[in-house]
């Protein structure tokens, strides 16, 4: 399992989010955040999603 951090941001307004999951993909982690940050509603929505492989969780062989 990966560590990401997600941050999501308006494209026209100053809100911005982040989070960390752990997940096997960068979809995945985007699609699990997506259910963790509470994207507010506003006019014209465009959303610039950036994410970042922090490192691994579990012992490597």
């Amino acid at each position: 399992m990966n560590v990401f951090k997600v941050t999501f941001s308006h494209a026209w307004n100053h809100w911005k989010d982040f989070t960390f999951v752990t997940c096997r993909s960068k979809a995945e982690a985007i699609q699990k955040a997506m259910t963790e940050i509470d994207i507010p509603e506003v006019a014209n929505e465009k959303l610039i999603i950036t994410v970042v492989a922090e490192g691994q969780l579990g012992k490597r062989k």
